[in-house]
């Protein structure tokens, strides 16, 4: 299905997109030789925070959760954060992995995947630039990812009605009632995308919007190894799961819903 032709909202609930990749450990990024890239990156990003690195995660080819692996050696012992000014577009970067997101604030635009991508694309050709100029090399994919995350309007006794996110749900009808909340996790089998496995996980959790309202958060992940190793083929992985996700979403979620987010196709 061409990008064109994929479902499309007037208004949808998504409030964060994240396009990531994993890469064999870079042992010589270390952030105290961070400061050309971080110059590099001061005007688009100037606020820089410094959170505990992320464990790699790679989809094993048992069905169950992804392999979450630990690198003993001299690496980055931290994750850097890279923040636009109105924070709705963050830079990760650690030893291992690249991440750029885009977040919802109130009042900035939503921009659709390809802002997204563009800006991912740029982060990554400076990295390879960056690593390669210092003689360290080149990132060496082992993993790309894509993330949805939608928050979904619920009162709070709505907190336990998945029907109001996945379509065809059913609470149990034992006699309990409806549960005061709940959430779920189903993971599906992609095939002929990348090299298998490739995975997509949609989750949803009650949880709370920055501003205290109730929401059901429902999050669709697309992650595995694509075709080659190098930004190029990463990139077209992500394409495919961006489509993927995106055509996810609309066969998850209810028709009633669709007619709130003004579904246009």
């Amino acid at each position: 299905m061409a990008a064109d032709d994929l479902p499309e909202f007037d208004a949808p609930p998504v409030v964060e997109v994240v396009l990531g990749v994993q890469f064999r450990p870079i042992f010589g990024l270390r952030p105290v030789e961070l400061g050309p890239l971080r110059e590099q990156w001061r005007t688009s990003y100037p606020i820089v925070q410094e959170q505990p690195p992320l464990p790699p995660t790679i989809e094993a080819p048992a069905v169950g959760p992804p392999v979450v692996q630990f690198v003993v050696g001299p690496a980055l012992q931290t994750r850097i954060w890279f923040l636009s000014e109105d924070q709705t577009s963050l830079v990760q970067l650690q030893h291992d992995r690249l991440t750029v997101n885009w977040r919802q604030i109130a009042g900035a635009p939503d921009p659709r995947y390809p802002t997204v991508r563009a800006a991912f694309e740029e982060r990554g050709l400076d990295l390879t630039n960056f690593v390669g100029d210092r003689g360290l090399g080149r990132p060496s994919i082992t993993q790309a990812e894509v993330t949805y995350i939608n928050a979904i309007e619920a009162a709070p006794e709505q907190m336990g009605d998945l029907a109001r996110v996945l379509r065809h749900w059913q609470a149990p009808t034992v006699g309990l009632g409806q549960p005061e909340q709940a959430r779920t996790v189903l993971v599906f089998n992609v095939p002929g995308m990348g090299r298998s496995p490739v995975r997509m996980y949609a989750t949803v959790d009650p949880a709370r919007r920055p501003d205290g309202s109730p929401a059901l958060f429902l999050t669709l992940t697309l992650r595995g190894a694509p075709d080659g190793d190098d930004l190029a083929v990463a990139l077209e992985f992500m394409d495919q799961a961006h489509a993927h996700v995106v055509r996810s979403f609309a066969e998850l979620t209810p028709e009633t819903m669709h007619s709130e987010w003004g579904m246009r196709r």
